[in-house]
């Protein structure tokens, strides 16, 4: 079932960007039609480029989530921290807060009870960690939008942006299996403290490389998964 959780998400966020481009296209067209009207604007913040299946790629507007709560840092900063108004299931944080504040950090516990199964963290966020999704029982995939120098995302798990540091694997994330990123070599604190539907984990590398990994504390469900490792 959590499973099914997972495509969905997966299948809303590419029917949102895919929509977006249409919409760009769409405006495109309009304005090289030479009448004078430049159609519509898109209610959207600045674009982002986004991977074709075929290896190229093209500039989107996505649709970011509305109603989300920020919390200004009074410099021209702010932190995502809360919902608000927002009831989607797939959260899209915008770069910048509807005050024009750059997102910068996603607040512990900031959706915690939420109905939330996927979320978009933009490339301004330089500061989250696990305790950022504490509560958040239905998530079960994590993005980081392009050109982020803080995180990066790998098999929809929260990593920093080298890949060495796992930041947080959703806690929806359960069937199937997990393969760590290959650079791995620190575990963040609580990083795993929610997954406890996880079935089996690889490591990309030999048991006695994962020794020299170091784990943080309030991890025991990696432990209590299934593990294999891809090297002898």
């Amino acid at each position: 079932m959590k499973t099914f959780k997972i495509l969905g998400c997966l299948v809303l966020l590419c029917a949102i960007i895919c929509s977006s481009v249409m919409l760009a296209a769409e405006a495109k067209t309009e304005e090289g039609a030479g009448d004078g009207s430049s159609g519509e604007d898109l209610v959207v913040e600045t674009p982002r480029e986004e991977s074709t299946p075929l290896g190229g790629s093209v500039v989107v507007s996505p649709t970011y989530s509305e109603g989300l709560k920020f919390r200004s840092n009074g410099d021209g900063t702010c932190a995502l921290s809360g919902l608000g108004t927002c009831t989607s299931s797939c959260i899209l944080v915008p770069p910048k807060s509807p005050s024009g504040d750059v997102v910068t950090e996603i607040l512990p516990y900031a959706l915690t009870g939420s109905i939330v199964g996927a979320i978009e963290i933009p490339a301004t966020v330089r500061s989250v960690s696990a305790a950022s999704f504490s509560g958040c029982a239905r998530l079960c995939y994590v993005r980081v939008a392009a050109g982020s120098e803080f995180y990066s995302e790998y098999d929809g798990v929260l990593y920093s942006a080298d890949g060495k540091t796992l930041v947080y694997c959703p806690s929806g994330r359960a069937a199937g299996e997990l393969k760590l990123h290959t650079a791995l070599s620190r575990i963040s604190a609580g990083a795993f403290a929610e997954c406890h539907g996880l079935e089996t984990v690889i490591f990309q590398g030999s048991t006695s490389a994962w020794h020299s990994v170091v784990v943080g504390d309030d991890n025991e469900a990696l432990y209590a998964a299934g593990f294999r490792f891809s090297a002898p």
